[in-house]
């Protein structure tokens, strides 16, 4: 699906990436951890298109997007990638439908409907999302990633504005999802969040220091092989 190779991304004189290669397959569900200045979002922003200048190559189903111009790019985005955001980013003055079907102009009502009773929440269809709770409004940010059919969704801490119980909620729907088939790539500081996926990334100054495959172990066991590496990786560079 996603064949990268950055060798450098830079804003001004500060480099975020550098010497950066992987692949993500389609059906995988990755999650990428790092601290704080990592460069995890400006690589999120990277795979969608947002953030163009760097130098190497970034392919998608072997398409390379580095020869795309700002405006093939915003389309790529809306055709290709759903994308979910901590801070939900919907439109305050809109409802819920109002707010699924913005920018989805090949979608209907009918599919919103399906889409929200899918994901719990189809009583809330005409409601205003400054009446909804945290986890309300990402599931209708989730609704809205999907609504034209995209199968790869990039989540930046899709869990970090919300609380415990309703973080879980979001990634369990996040997993049906994925056992559907979606391709998801996240991005998160918790280690409990990353243990729904079935691949760790470890980004450190600006590369991957891990590529943990998690496979079909169980959460806990996941869980534990995470919390390893982070270790590995704060012993190896204290």
């Amino acid at each position: 699906m996603y064949h990268i190779n950055i060798i450098k991304q830079q804003y001004g004189e500060l480099t975020v990436l550098s010497d950066l290669k992987t692949s993500i397959n389609e059906g995988e569900f990755v999650a990428i951890m790092g601290e704080s200045g990592s460069g995890k979002t400006t690589f999120l922003n990277i795979l969608s298109g947002i953030v163009d200048e760097y130098e190497g190559e970034i392919s998608y189903f072997d398409a390379p997007l580095q020869t795309l111009n700002k405006k093939q790019l915003t389309e790529f985005r809306g055709k290709e990638i759903g994308m979910i955001f901590q801070d939900f980013q919907l439109i305050d003055f809109l409802n819920v439908t109002e707010n699924i079907l913005l920018g989805n102009d090949h979608s209907s009502v009918e599919q919103v409907n399906e889409m929200l009773e899918k994901l719990g929440i189809l009583d809330i269809k005409d409601k205003s999302v400054l009446k909804c709770s945290g986890g309300q409004l990402q599931r209708v940010a989730i609704a809205r990633a999907l609504i034209s059919g995209k199968k790869v969704v990039l989540a930046d801490e899709p869990t970090a504005s919300l609380d415990s119980k309703s973080g879980r909620e979001i990634m369990e729907i996040l997993k049906m999802l994925h056992e559907e088939g979606l391709s998801i790539i996240m991005i998160t500081h918790s280690p409990s969040i990353a243990s729904y996926a079935s691949r760790l990334l470890y980004l450190y100054d600006g590369h991957f220091v891990s590529d943990l495959q998690l496979g079909d172990k169980d959460q806990s066991s996941r869980l534990k092989d995470i919390m390893d590496v982070v270790g590995e990786v704060y012993e190896a560079n204290l």
